[in-house]
């Protein structure tokens, strides 16, 4: 296969762009962001198209807006800040799900085949969680002067789902949140 060779304005590469200090900072648009435990930001840089049905989420939430939205690439890429203590619930998807610690100690648990298990990661250490594994992340240490860490996030498919464990579920509806989970 031949790979069809474009010279772009710079005009058209600047579109391309997206300056962390420029992203518009989401804290909704998941049913699980209200809750103390789950308050975070989404910074999204790479988007995708959201995910259509009611009872379907996309994993940097409903409300989120990519700075570059010019292009389809497979996957979405976003920035989350997070103070330490806070994170995300129990989760999968179907498309793999990688995280990077930009500022802080993070943590990723996942469900085992023996309870729960996790690892800790420190800037720029990487993870490619495996596809249908529910997992979370949390941040666990801001670094030294800052209220909050930084976790790069990357997810693929073109309109990746959330589908949220039933502990998950049941911590939501306990504060007045509807989740529908998928039949199995």
């Amino acid at each position: 296969m031949t790979i069809e060779i474009i010279k772009p304005q710079r005009s058209e590469v600047l579109k391309c762009v997206a300056r962390y200090n420029e992203l518009n900072p989401v804290t909704t648009g998941l049913p699980d962001m209200q809750l103390e435990q789950c308050k975070r930001t989404f910074l999204s840089v790479l988007g995708f198209e959201q995910p259509r049905g009611e009872e379907q989420h996309s994993p940097f939430g409903n409300h989120v807006s990519p700075k570059i939205s010019t292009q389809r690439t497979g996957f979405g890429a976003a920035f989350v800040r997070s103070k330490p203590g806070r994170g995300v619930l129990m989760h999968a998807h179907d498309t793999s799900e990688c995280f990077m610690p930009i500022e802080g100690r993070w943590m990723v648990e996942w469900e085992g085949p023996d309870g729960n298990d996790h690892v800790v990661l420190d800037p720029m250490d990487f993870i490619a969680v495996p596809i249908g594994a529910q997992r979370r992340f949390e941040c666990v240490e801001a670094p030294a002067g800052k209220e909050e860490g930084i976790l790069f996030a990357i997810i693929s498919g073109e309109a990746p789902a959330v589908e949220w464990s039933p502990e998950a579920i049941q911590l939501m509806a306990s504060a007045g949140e509807t989740v529908v989970r998928k039949p199995s």
